[in-house]
């Protein structure tokens, strides 16, 4: 698991930002035609995403091109990979927001 994914799951343990965060996800995931996804907990969430992102790959959905626009995922945050790069990108969306 990458440095950045256990950062990222480090401060979902804080309700209001794991609130935010999947709120931010969930928003990009139904504008691109994908379910929301229902978790409480920010490890069975972030797993939920995960998986969501891995079928949708493998299936080669042509639905993920729109979501990775909605959620500006830019190329130099796909280094770690496309399903991180996506959930980095989400989380750093929502970092402006916790600073304002």
């Amino acid at each position: 698991m990458s440095h950045q994914l256990e950062l990222i799951k480090d401060k979902l343990q804080r309700h209001h930002v794991f609130s935010l965060y999947r709120n931010q996800i969930n928003k990009d995931l139904e504008r691109s035609g994908y379910p929301v996804v229902q978790s409480d907990t920010p490890d069975d969430f972030l797993e939920s995403v995960i998986q969501l992102l891995s079928d949708a790959i493998e299936d080669s959905d042509p639905k993920l091109q729109q979501l990775y626009y909605l959620a500006d995922v830019q190329e130099r945050h796909l280094e770690h990979g496309i399903v991180m790069g996506f959930l980095y990108r989400e989380w750093v969306k929502i970092q402006f927001r916790l600073r304002q």
